[in-house]
């Protein structure tokens, strides 16, 4: 023994020289460190997941109560109520009321070009508020004198009133000041929230804009009147139960004032001598910088003014509802459309007609609807969720109607910051639709939630419930996506956490284990040494097996086994030469054999597999009008499909195609017990269900395996090609028509042969017509597999038919074949393959 293997713990080893190994104390050292290293990361692990889904599931829970209170709230606002139509109304005029004060600036400039003077401009505006929901007009000249205006006093004279910029002079009025101070022409406007006003302690909505000729300040006001319900009157006709119905019929009554202030502002502009061209500028300008989407007057000679462009206004498909002259004879001075989709770009537009019989003019205001299919609501739920997805910890928020299509999103593109801007729609797709519809058909909340910490995309809980009405009328449905980023971020910390906490236990522990380690295999590499003595034929190292025989525990015990052991394996070694001699010669004996029988067995299945193609019937067959031809491959020696075609008598031919369960010689055997029995009953038997019935009867009588069998029987009148048919558990066959066409048999509901004795077999008839093709095969042509065990399928079977029609019956099984062969190539077959094809010719 050399110096280099004690101190290394490296043997000889045979060829080129010692191969180094690793010591059994560093292995114990490493077994130690990793058992550590297991358990500090699974009791991390699982502590980390515990407290992550104890996260995920509290956040889970609490959008769910966020989303069933925001469908509240959405369910809410939709009733048809004063304190809805309040809450929603103030925020439906700022657009419309910015118009009619942008059209008003226009209106007077014209007026004051056409001369009317002071008293007809008052007068104009009077006639304004007399015939629409519009209350009162304030417009002023550059100093902020209100010099235009139709509020008179208990006397009939107009009321002098100047806006002041102190707000504590005026607190309503003082925030129009800074109008003065505007550009002219400009899109600035100021909306102010329906408050009371100074002068009479009124609730008053007033909005303004700045001038387009001069400094001055034009403004409009509402007056909401709630103690009689003023608000609800006039309701639009709709058939939609929700708060839309009110806020349409407002906007309808507000587009009828912005429709008689243009009617009023292209009367004087006549008057002034202004161009086509100019009032068609005009019309643009206020289309551009409202909330206004098209203007069109028209005038019964012909003329037409319009705020669209001249391709525009020639793509358009309403310039008016009705006739020009049915609108101008009849009895109604307003003519409110209902809201529709243009044909041009399908926006829903809702628009409004004015007759002005006097001077046979029709002035058409029309505003595009934000939301969904026209409803109004849609719009007011779009504002709100705004606001929510600023205001709360929601990453996304959906409103769906009921036809499940997006109604409002928030947050829209323009209103998110950040450099990651969401695709709601996309967002919407992937996760929100599928719970969003089963919110809305099973009628309650819906969640899912994921806690992905390497794909944000797929991180977030989705909820989603459906907005119902205190009534019970579903109004649509609500989902919301809510962010774990932070809970990821808090897992990550504790991670951070937990990993110093281990490495320190580490460190700690290795001196520990390696300690200990060496102390643990000292007297196992003395064992170990005596061990390779005794391999070598010498007796083991007395001082050194001392040192451990003395070790009063189970090494030591070891040791002194370990001694006696190496005293009887010199005396044995003699004994086991002699006794490993005689048993190679039994061995060599028992092979001899068993090379014997496998011999004989496969002489005998060589045997089986001649008899079972005696009993097959395949290749062509002349049958007269029907032309034939059967295949049958097994997958290994011997197997378990068959296939026949009889012709017992004139005129009637009878088919059959079988697969047993199972492969080798079982299934050989019960095949040829089958194909006897339906052979037999093609013979005794008349009619195809009887066949069936009484095959099934025999097989069951000699099946004590258990095995059964699927197939097709079928008998074909050869003169009207008439097939009578039965599926016994088996695939449907293929007709292939003349023409290329093919379809599959109807399924009879038979089960497979051998099942219950007394099952009775159903039938369905077809009639092949001259030139259709029957093509009955087993599932060994659909279960074919290549080297990456993909199916060749049902699919890519009917592709191998394609043509099918152009080709002879044996083509079409050499071409199926081929296919197969091809797709398989290097792969055995996965189970026998079968078919039969026949030809009505």
């Amino acid at each position: 023994m050399s110096p280099t293997d004690t101190d290394t713990g490296t043997a000889p080893a045979s060829g080129s020289g010692p191969k180094r190994r690793l010591r059994l104390a560093a292995r114990v050292f490493i077994v130690l460190a990793l058992l550590l290293s297991v358990t500090i990361v699974a009791t991390a692990a699982t502590l980390l997941y515990n407290s992550a889904t104890a996260l995920r599931d509290e956040a889970e829970a609490a959008a769910v109560n966020l989303a069933e209170l925001l469908s509240g709230t959405f369910a809410e606002m939709g009733e048809i109520s004063l304190a809805n139509v309040a809450r929603t109304l103030d925020s439906t005029l700022d657009g419309p009321m910015t118009a009619q004060a942008r059209i008003a600036a226009h209106f007077v400039e014209a007026a004051e070009a056409a001369a009317y003077g002071t008293p007809r401009i008052i007068e104009a505006l009077e006639g304004i508020t007399r015939e629409t929901v519009l209350d009162e007009f304030w417009i002023t000249d550059e100093q902020g004198f209100a010099y235009l205006t139709n509020v008179r006093d208990e006397d009939g004279v107009t009321v002098p009133f100047r806006f002041d910029p102190d707000p504590a002079v005026q607190p309503q009025a003082s925030k129009f000041h800074v109008l003065l101070a505007a550009p002219l022409d400009s899109e600035e406007f100021i909306t102010q929230p329906a408050q009371v006003r100074e002068i009479d302690q009124q609730v008053y909505k007033y909005v303004g804009v700045g001038g387009v000729d001069k400094p001055r300040i034009v403004q409009v006001g509402d007056a909401l009147v709630f103690g009689d319900q003023e608000i609800l009157r006039n309701v639009y006709a709709s058939q939609r139960p929700d708060v839309s119905a009110v806020i349409e019929g407002i906007l309808g009554q507000q587009m009828t004032s912005q429709a008689t202030i243009l009617d009023r502002f292209v009367a004087a502009a006549g008057e002034a001598g202004w161009s086509a061209d100019e009032i068609d500028r005009r019309l643009r300008l206020i289309a551009d910088s409202t909330a206004i989407g098209e203007i069109r007057v028209a005038y019964e000679s012909g003329t037409v003014y319009s705020s669209l462009s001249a391709a525009d206004a020639g793509n358009s498909a309403l310039p008016f509802a009705d006739d020009a002259a049915a609108l101008l004879n009849g009895p109604d001075r307003v003519r409110e459309h209902p809201s529709e989709p243009r044909a041009v770009d399908g926006v829903v537009y809702k628009y409004v007609t004015v007759v002005n019989p006097e001077s046979q003019r029709l002035v058409q205001v029309g505003i595009p609807i934000e939301g969904s299919s026209g409803n109004l609501l849609y719009a007011v739920y779009q504002r709100e969720a705004d606001v929510l997805a600023r205001s709360r910890n929601i990453e996304a928020l959906w409103i769906v109607n009921l036809d499940r299509d997006v109604a409002a999103a928030a947050p829209r593109a323009e209103l998110q910051t950040g450099d990651d801007v969401i695709d709601l729609a996309d967002l919407f797709a992937r996760r929100a639709a599928a719970i969003t519809e089963q919110a809305l058909a099973g009628g309650g909340a819906v969640s899912t939630a994921a806690l992905s910490f390497f794909s944000p995309a797929d991180r977030g809980i989705w909820v989603a419930a459906p907005i119902i009405s205190t009534g019970g009328i579903p109004i649509g449905g609500l989902a919301i996506a809510v962010s774990l980023d932070d809970i990821v971020d808090s897992v990550g910390g504790e991670l951070l956490n937990t990993t110093l906490i281990a490495v320190v236990l580490l460190g700690f522990t290795a001196g520990a284990a390696l300690w200990g380690a060496r102390w643990l295999t000292r007297p196992i590499e003395i064992i170990v040494e005596a061990a390779r003595q005794v391999e070598t034929g010498k007796p083991p190292d007395a001082d050194a097996m001392a040192e451990v025989i003395r070790r009063p525990d189970e090494l030591g015990s070891l040791a002194r086994v370990f001694s006696d052991m190496a005293v009887q394996v010199f005396n044995r070694e003699e004994q086991l030469e002699t006794l490993v001699s005689e048993r190679t010669q039994e061995l060599q004996t028992t092979n001899s054999h068993l090379r014997e029988h496998q011999e004989a067995l496969e002489q005998d299945l060589q045997v089986a597999k001649t008899v079972q193609a005696a009993l097959v019937r395949q290749g062509n067959a002349d049958l007269g009008s029907i032309l034939a031809h059967a295949r049958m491959t097994p997958a290994q020696q011997v197997g378990g499909d068959f296939v026949d075609v009889l012709n017992p008598s004139s005129g009637t031919l009878y088919l059959v195609l079988g697969d047993v369960s199972g492969k080798g010689v079982a299934a050989a055997l019960f095949m040829a017990a089958s194909h006897s029995a339906i052979k037999s009953a093609f013979t005794e038997c008349n009619g195809i269900s009887a066949i069936a019935t009484e095959a099934n009867r025999r097989l069951c009588g000699r099946n004590p395996v258990g095995l059964f069998v699927t197939a097709m029987l079928a008998t074909v009148d050869i003169d009207t090609g008439t097939v009578q048919y039965v599926c016994a558990g088996h695939e449907p066959a293929v007709v292939i028509e003349s023409d290329g066409t093919r379809r599959s048999l109807p399924m009879t509901g038979g089960l497979a042969m051998g099942v219950l004795d007394d099952f009775e077999y159903p039938s369905h008839q077809e009639v092949l017509a001259p030139g259709d093709t029957l093509f009955i095969y087993t599932d060994g042509l659909t279960d074919a597999v290549n080297f990456t065990g993909e199916l060749f399928g049902k699919d890519r079977l009917e592709a191998t038919l394609d043509g099918a029609a152009q080709r002879s019956p044996e083509q079409i099984v050499n071409h199926i074949w081929s296919e197969i062969g091809i797709f398989s190539a290097g792969v055995g077959a996965a189970d026998d393959m079968t078919c039969l094809v026949i030809r009505r010719r």
